[in-house]
């Protein structure tokens, strides 16, 4: 089994491989695999909310189906609704309701561990790879008995890792005193530094950073980066480098996150951003550079 300390440089995001209007077919999906396996990625990042389950469904219908190793972080928390795989498509309609009626985020430990179970149930696994706390803010967190909730889990052996996705340093701090996080997901954009708080407390722990939101800067950037392309692409190691491919080997250049995730529908695009790792040793001594060309 794929340790923590194991994981790709770079992970498949599936927020919406299953969502309506943008569910991926079983086949596709699987040449998604097949291309991610053959490049040497090995993380997926899914959530019970996606697709109110059926992400989770799709990811183990295709696992299964390929064979092919990779670890699994989902994560729990978000309201939504839990059918009979028969009676997904329900699920979704059902979410948006409970959302439109202000229903409130959960992460009480028993709800936890009724929500690994039935995403365990859904991936056709006895034990999720790593269930994380998905974007609880301190308040969320201040009644709740979330961490021992991750206790128990692992104690009950229905996760090998437990963590948290947020952007709230203080939901971190607890997390990381807690001992029951083992990795942490957090937005994290090259050129802003408004992660540097929970990137400087996991490096000091020794924790693992999980990248989500590389991308966010790109509709910012595009129109400078299109003007500086022919001399951003005539330093050393950077021909042909394309914006997004530099977005995501900027954050690992920086050393600010162990793995970028991405999403993407395009099996082109997904090759695409896979290349970004060509070019991140290049980039550490490139980057004052090229931040002088897009300011």
């Amino acid at each position: 089994m794929i340790t923590v300390d194991q994981l790709s440089q770079v992970g498949i995001g599936t927020s919406r491989v299953a969502s309506l209007g943008s569910r991926m077919s079983s086949d596709t999906f699987m040449d998604f695999l097949t291309i991610a396996n053959a490049r040497g990625i090995n993380l997926i990042d899914t959530a019970d909310f996606y697709g109110s389950g059926d992400s989770e469904r799709l990811i183990s219908k295709c696992l299964k189906e390929t064979g092919f190793p990779f670890f699994v972080m989902t994560k729990a928390g978000l309201p939504c609704v839990h059918t009979p795989g028969w009676l997904s498509p329900l699920n979704q309609i059902g979410k948006k309701i409970k959302q439109r009626a202000g229903a409130k985020s959960n992460y009480t430990a028993a709800y936890l561990i009724d929500s690994v179970q039935k995403s365990n149930k859904r991936l056709g696994v006895e034990a999720a790879d790593a269930l994380l706390l998905h974007e609880p803010s301190w308040d969320d967190l201040a009644d709740a008995d979330s961490w021992d909730g991750l206790a128990r889990i692992k104690q009950q052996g229905l996760a090998r890792y437990t963590g948290v996705s947020t952007n709230d340093v203080r939901v971190v701090e607890a997390g990381i005193r807690s001992g029951q996080v083992d990795l942490v997901q957090t937005a994290i954009t090259w050129k802003d530094n408004a992660s540097d708080a929970i990137i400087a407390l996991c490096r000091a722990n020794r924790i693992p950073v999980v990248a989500n939101q590389a991308l966010q800067s790109y509709k910012s950037l595009q129109s400078v980066f299109d003007r500086q392309a022919d001399a951003i692409r005539q330093l050393t190691g950077l021909a042909d480098m394309t914006l997004v491919q530099l977005l995501i080997a900027a954050v690992l250049a920086q050393k600010k996150a162990d793995v970028v995730l991405f999403g993407t529908s395009n099996p082109v695009h997904l090759a695409h951003n896979a290349e970004s790792l060509r070019y991140v040793s290049s980039l550490a001594s490139a980057l004052p550079k090229i931040n002088q060309l897009l300011s």
